[in-house]
């Protein structure tokens, strides 16, 4: 009876592990068993994020890896870079954490990181899946193997105030509109008798003038090993010289009539009901719904009328691990589960930014938790299939020639041209030499 018994149960245990297995082949990224259980260092920056990847890791403790021990530790954002480069250079770097694409290369560079390819093939696990945009800048720019797997993503659309397109009965815009389309809708859309712009779609790089380079394929200000500024390149001086033409016929508002050079000066025209398009990225959707009182909506980057690319660039923060861990298979199986169907779920499920993992399903939970909206989030969404990733870094040259590059062009009226020599002269001593 016993023998029989233990068969039972031994059959029992086989299914549920056939079953198991098939839920985790079935997965956009599958979750795995660790080999054996051993202590870690996780680091956030995220308040909010910190509680959720709290709840993901005792999850992975009790079904993937019993007896591991994971301190996570969260260390605000005005104090987490300094102290995560710190830590690099002395080798101590916790054994999994936060990173961003503006340090992706730096740290694979400086032999920081853990190289997570290895670990994705062994997984099965095709980094692409992920998208360009999210998961190339953390690409070793030799050997194109990963180093940091994407946690959530962020990228931009055309917000719309409906009620001034009724209003001059112009049409909605749609997916497939084109820089043609949305000039001739900004020239319709500008009453200067009632001070309202068309558009203001340039002020910064992510939720500016950087998209409007990427329709055109041309990595936007700077190539993605930081060696060598792009905006002297044609589709630069095509995308600048659109916008500036809208401004110069006075479709967009300068710099000064904004008031800064931030996508929420630009917001808070949009807000005042004083300009009917203008661009911004889908962390802005919050406020968006919470304060702005007319019928608004949200459609992709219209496309540019040569290469026919809608390209917005996307930002994805991602889960590195130390390449000095003493538990480097362990590190690789938790940022494994990280980004698992499993682990996303969770993300997912708590709102905010939208999930890493592609998975149609965690995208929908991300578009639920805005609640009933009648706004096409959607449009993120799909904007996020063909992206151009960040490709701008920290730098004291660098972030000085961008600032000044909108303001030549978007206030002081100086041309194209000189603007983008003088800026590409600027950030000269922040580029990394070409090896």
């Amino acid at each position: 009876m016993k023998i029989r018994r233990l068969s039972i149960l031994l059959l029992v245990v086989f299914i549920f592990s056939v079953l198991s297995a098939q839920a985790q082949d079935g997965a956009t990224i599958p979750a795995a068993q660790c080999d054996a259980p051993g202590d870690l260092t996780l680091r956030v920056w995220d308040e909010n994020w910190a509680k959720t990847v709290q709840t993901i890791v005792d999850k992975w403790v009790a079904d993937y890896c019993p007896g591991a021990n994971v301190t996570v530790n969260q260390v605000p954002w005005g104090q987490y870079w300094d102290l995560l480069k710190t830590d690099a250079s002395s080798g101590d770097l916790p054994d999994v954490f936060n990173i961003i694409q503006a340090y992706g290369q730096e740290y694979i560079n400086n032999d920081a990181l853990l190289n997570l390819q290895p670990y994705l093939e062994s997984a099965g696990i095709d980094p692409s899946l992920w998208g360009a945009g999210s998961v190339d800048p953390y690409r070793s720019a030799e050997t194109q193997d990963v180093y940091a797997t994407p946690l959530e993503w962020v990228t931009v659309a055309i917000f719309y105030n409906k009620d001034l397109f009724d209003a001059a009965g112009v049409p909605y815009p749609t997916a497939d509109w084109t820089w043609d389309d949305f000039a001739d809708a900004a020239a319709k859309l500008t009453d200067p008798a009632n001070g309202v712009f068309g558009a203001a779609v340039y002020a910064q790089y992510q939720g500016g003038y950087g998209d409007w380079i990427a329709s055109t394929g041309t990595p936007p200000v700077v190539t993605a090993d930081h060696t060598t500024c792009t905006l002297q390149e044609p589709g630069s001086i095509e995308a600048l010289s659109f916008l500036k033409d809208l401004l110069d016929k006075g479709y967009m508002p300068t710099v000064s009539q904004l008031g800064g050079t931030s996508a929420d000066d630009e917001y808070n025209l949009f807000k005042s009901g004083k300009v009917a398009i203008y661009l911004n990225g889908a962390w802005k959707l919050p406020d968006t719904i919470r304060d702005v009182t007319f019928n608004w909506d949200i459609v992709q980057l219209p496309r540019n009328p040569t290469s026919g690319l809608s390209r917005p660039i996307l930002h994805a923060s991602a889960w590195a691990a130390s390449a000095n861990s003493d538990n480097p298979d362990l590190a690789a199986n938790l940022v494994q589960f990280l980004v698992s169907d499993e682990g996303q779920k969770i993300f997912a499920d708590a709102g905010g930014v939208a999930p890493g993992n592609p998975n149609p399903e965690l995208q929908q939970t991300w578009i639920d938790s805005f609640g009933d909206t009648n706004v096409n989030i959607q449009a993120f969404v799909d904007a996020s299939k063909d992206t151009q990733s960040a490709t701008n870094f920290n730098g004291d040259a660098f972030n000085q020639a961008t600032a000044d590059l909108v303001i030549n062009i978007f206030d002081l009226g100086v041309s194209v041209e000189d603007a983008t020599a003088q800026a590409c002269e600027t950030m000269q001593p922040d580029l990394v030499p070409a090896s």
